[in-house]
C-alpha cells in the first residue's frame, strides 16, 4: 500500500476491532426488538450502499474511502437518531448517538493520515 502500510494496517485493524463490538452492539439491541438483522456484509453494503476504491493499490484514495464511507455510516446514526428522538426511544437515540460518534471518530483517524485534501 505504501510508505503508509504499517501504521494503516495498525489504525484499520483498531478500527476494525471498534466497529465489530460496535456491530455486535447493534444486532443485539436490534434483535431485542424482533427486528431482522443483515446476515452478511454484502447485505449490510446493499442497505447503506458505501463506497469501494477505485485501486486498491492508491493509498491516499483508499484511506479518502474509508474515511468517507465512516462519515456515511456517521450521517445514517444521525438520521436514526433523529427518527428515535421523535419516537422517544431512548434506547435506540443513545446508540445512535454513541455510533454516529464512533464512526465520526474513526473518518476524523483516517483523514488525519491524508496528505492531501479529498
Amino acid at each position: 500500500m505504501g510508505s503508509k502500510f504499517y501504521p494503516i494496517h495498525k489504525l484499520t485493524k483498531k478500527i476494525y476491532e471498534e466497529m465489530q463490538e460496535g456491530l455486535d452492539t447493534v444486532a443485539e439491541h436490534l434483535r431485542s426488538m424482533n427486528i431482522k438483522t443483515p446476515t452478511s456484509v454484502e447485505d449490510l453494503n446493499k442497505s447503506i450502499m458505501l463506497s469501494l476504491p477505485e485501486d486498491c493499490f492508491d493509498q491516499e484514495g483508499m484511506i479518502a474511502t474509508l474515511a468517507q464511507n465512516y462519515n456515511t455510516l456517521a450521517e445514517q446514526f444521525i438520521a436514526l437518531a433523529d427518527e428515535a428522538e421523535m419516537i422517544k426511544d431512548q434506547l435506540t437515540l443513545d446508540l445512535a448517538v454513541e455510533r454516529a460518534r464512533a464512526n465520526k471518530k474513526q473518518q476524523w483517524l483516517l483523514k488525519s493520515n491524508l496528505t492531501a485534501d479529498f
